[in-house]
């Protein structure tokens, strides 16, 4: 962050000797990202146009959990709006689970003991209809996604109605995104749901190889689903029948929750001795309903064995379900309800009616009102989790990122936000991400890949996916709201957010309307940053102090010694604490590798540092500072 107490006013800069470019020639390190023309669906300041569309996708899901088989069966109807202005004659269909047929694409690029794998013998999805009006509708299926072509095309501003019949064993590890254990079901990636079709890339058919995650449409969803009479579930959207499968005292208790904003015990793990009590039957079956408005996808979990907590945050109900063996989750309740009011300020109003955390074989993974989350014994670590998968609600699920391409828009700014929520919520904590040690640390040990590239391409036996999709990224937008300053870049961010919720945001998108927003010109740093692998290294070559009058000059000279140029902020600071600030830009580093600032002190200075402290994403701290 550019300090605000700045003595001198003026800035003076003197360009010295180049190092490694020509004084005048062409310097790779002011490239620019090539941006798509601006049109009348996306504008040249970053915002949805005046002719931007994007597709709607309804669902009516009715599902049976089968635990002794392991398998869910259903069936779903889905009513398609064409709100593009082409005629769509064939639709294409993302069949997630085929990532767990052996022999699948996934299968071949992630090994099944590996985190993104988990295929084995009877795995993936099968279909066993695909009709429109009861009338077989042609189709075909390449691995994860499926054809179908229409009885006829749904022209613009049409709609279209398919029904499809499906089943699926469900994996013990479903590439650490859902999955079983023993008696509890986790499931996501668990319907046949629609590809997103927008203005530019069409169809969006990349497959789904397990590493990289999702790009989905908006709608409303109806899911029944039938599980064993002593089940509990926790799902996307609201329970409508809670009379059905809650007794009168778990009602009461979720009253209580959500008027008193307290955390309510709604089922206990003591009140496991009778389950003839918990609930309002033990034999047969229990359909859950629920609804879900405006999300792009539907997530649940299913347990004999949880024990509920419940809480709230203004008009949304927050649950937490878990074993009763996962001890640190009794404090998970609170840790969600900081979360939801943390992101809620910080970028805008919650909008769902509820938000639930269920514990169970998944290490961490986010969907619309739903988080999946490992039971972690310690309590800072369990923070982490808890509060990146709520991040989440915010980007991808209410901003539609394309996560299959840009991972860093996703899983980047929400590791950017995670790190305020936790200073609140861990004031004495300094997240790693301030003093960017993780990154210099990760960039030193393992090969680095540009931020760039789609996720299916990292390399899987590398934690380069962690590199540049979580801490890179993070570490770039602290080191641009440094740039900016915080006020204009979290009013910015804030922007964006509020433009762009419930659509579908390209990079494009979010470069310039940062740039309109802050009011500077950033290709040079979209370019370093998103597309190489350079890094940020400035350093203080050297100090020469002069008195002058009743006055010190100090010059000091600073050298770019990594790819990824930044401004240089340089602070000089006398013994009494008094103090200059003097910002070289950026551009005067065009051609070379070194500049010099002039500050003014009433004494000569005691200590100097340029770019010191955690905002500037310098992975070399020991040359930031100068002390006399």
């Amino acid at each position: 962050m550019i300090p605000r107490t700045t003595l001198g006013a003026l800035v003076f800069i003197v360009a010295l000797t180049s190092q490694g470019f020509a004084q005048n020639g062409d310097d790779p390190r002011f490239q620019t990202p090539p941006l798509p023309t601006p049109n009348s669906y996306r504008t040249g300041a970053g915002l949805p146009g005046a002719d931007y569309w994007q597709q709607r996708v309804d669902y009516q899901i009715r599902a049976t959990l089968d635990p002794a088989a392991t398998r869910v069966s259903g069936s779903e109807t889905i009513t398609y709006t064409n709100n593009s202005p082409d005629s769509l004659s064939y639709l294409w269909i993302q069949l997630d689970q085929n990532l767990f047929a052996l022999g699948s694409r996934g299968a071949q690029a992630f090994p099944e003991e590996g985190r993104f794998g988990g295929a084995g013998p009877g795995g993936g999805y099968e279909i066993s209809a695909v009709t429109s009006g009861g009338a077989p509708l042609d189709h075909r299926i390449n691995d994860t996604l499926m054809r179908v072509d229409l009885a006829s095309p749904v022209a613009p501003g049409g709609t279209t109605t398919l029904s499809i019949d499906w089943s699926f064993q469900v994996p013990v590890s479903g590439a650490d995104r859902m999955g079983r254990d023993g008696n509890l079901y986790l499931l996501a990636q668990w319907y046949p749901r629609l590809a997103v079709y927008d203005d530019v890339n069409g169809w969006n058919t990349m497959p789904y190889l397990g590493q990289g995650e999702f790009y989905l449409e908006y709608g409303d969803f109806d899911v029944e689903l039938t599980v064993p009479a002593t089940y509990f579930v926790g799902a996307t959207g609201s329970l409508l029948n809670p009379e059905e499968v809650l007794t009168a005292t778990q009602r009461e208790r979720l009253v209580l929750a959500r008027e008193g904003g307290e955390v309510v015990n709604v089922v206990t793990e003591s009140e496991f001795t009778d389950i003839t009590a918990i609930r309002p039957r033990t034999d047969g079956s229990l359909t859950w309903r629920f609804r879900a408005e405006n999300v792009r996808d539907f997530a649940w979990g299913a347990s004999p064995r949880f024990a509920w907590d419940a809480t709230s945050h203004g008009n949304t109900l927050i649950h937490s379900l878990y074993r009763p063996s996962a001890r640190a989750w009794r404090e998970v309740a609170q840790m969600s309800r900081h979360s939801i009011a943390f992101y809620s300020e910080y970028l805008g109003e919650y909008p769902y009616p509820t938000a639930t955390a269920i514990e169970g074989p998944v290490f961490g993974m986010e969907y619309p009102m739903v988080i999946f989350v490992a039971p972690e014994a310690d309590r800072e670590t369990l923070f982490d989790i808890i509060d990146h998968e709520w991040g989440h609600m915010w980007f991808p699920m209410i901003v539609g990122t394309d996560e299959r391409r840009y991972a860093w828009m996703d899983e980047g700014f929400d590791t950017f936000i995670n790190q305020l929520s936790k200073q609140e919520y861990f004031p004495e904590s300094e997240p790693e991400l301030l003093n960017v040690a993780q990154y210099a640390t990760a960039i030193r040990t393992y090969e680095e890949q540009p931020m760039g590239i789609a996720p299916d391409a990292y390399d899987p036996r590398t934690p380069a996916l962690g590199i540049a999709a979580y801490t890179k990224p993070a570490v770039m937008l602290n080191a641009l709201r440094g740039l900016v300053g915080a006020d204009p870049f979290d009013a910015a961010l804030k922007r964006y957010f509020e433009v762009w919720s419930y659509k579908h945001p390209q990079p494009a998108d979010f470069f310039r309307l940062i740039e309109d927003e802050v009011g500077m010109e950033l290709g040079w740093f979209w370019h370093n940053w998103i597309y190489t692998t350079g890094t940020s290294d400035v350093a203080i070559l050297g100090v020469d102090q002069n008195r002058n009058s009743e006055s010190w000059t100090v010059v000091v000279s600073v050298d770019q010694r990594g790819d990824l140029l930044m401004p240089a902020v340089v602070v000089a600071t006398t013994v009494d604490g008094a103090s200059d600030t003097v910002t070289i830009p950026v551009d005067a580093f065009y051609g070379t590798d070194r500049a010099a600032a002039t500050l003014t002190l009433p004494d000569r200075a005691e200590r100097i540092t340029v770019n010191g402290g955690p905002d500037w994403g310098d992975i070399n701290p020991q040359n930031n500072t100068w002390e006399r």
